[in-house]
């Protein structure tokens, strides 16, 4: 059934699939995307085809009128969850992130490594950060550059301000500046 909703993922146009994608990759949805994006496909199919009978049964609705409608509809309100999804994560992230940069701002004070604050500054209460804040910390355990990993952290999330606030720690990095003072007036 894999392989069935993969070469159904392929009917849609490669604009919309990579959409689907990104959306997926931002919501955190741990899902292989050609896997959903057909799944998506096909239940809307069936979704469509049920709705399309019924309707026209109860309202004496054209057939494929009310079938190509409610396929649309079923699609833009999948498009529009995952986008909603995406979002609220974002702004989550966005109302932990001082405190997050906080806590590890204290923690480099405290005489820690940069990479050691920032995997002590992964707490339950920041949610979707912590997760993120782990991959990180994964990422440089496994031999990973600091700045390449807090990088890739900006792909999965979309938000500007994280996008800003890494890069902003990022340069801090590679210039040698003070890195806690940066991070307070950041927060």
């Amino acid at each position: 059934m894999i392989n069935f909703y993969r070469i159904l993922s392929r009917v849609y146009p490669q604009n919309i699939r990579n959409s689907y994608i990104r959306l997926l990759t931002y919501s955190g949805i741990k899902i292989q995307p050609d896997r959903f994006v057909g799944f998506v496909l096909f239940f809307g199919f069936l979704f469509a085809l049920a709705s399309a009978f019924d309707l026209a049964a109860l309202f004496d609705f054209k057939l494929l009128y009310t079938f190509i409608i409610s396929f649309i509809a079923f699609e833009i309100s999948v498009y529009m969850w995952l986008l909603l999804h995406s979002e609220a994560k974002a702004r989550f992230i966005e109302k932990v992130l001082p405190d997050a940069l906080q806590l590890m701002s204290s923690n480099i004070r405290a005489g820690l490594t940069v990479d050691r604050a920032l995997l002590l500054s992964a707490r339950p209460e920041f949610g979707p950060l912590q997760d993120e804040i782990n991959i990180v910390g994964k990422e440089i355990t496994t031999g990973k550059d600091l700045g390449d990993s807090l990088t890739s952290m900006t792909l999965r999330i979309k938000s500007d301000k994280l996008r800003k606030t890494i890069s902003l720690i990022v340069s801090g990095l590679r210039s040698g500046g003070q890195l806690a003072p940066l991070l307070e007036q950041t927060s």
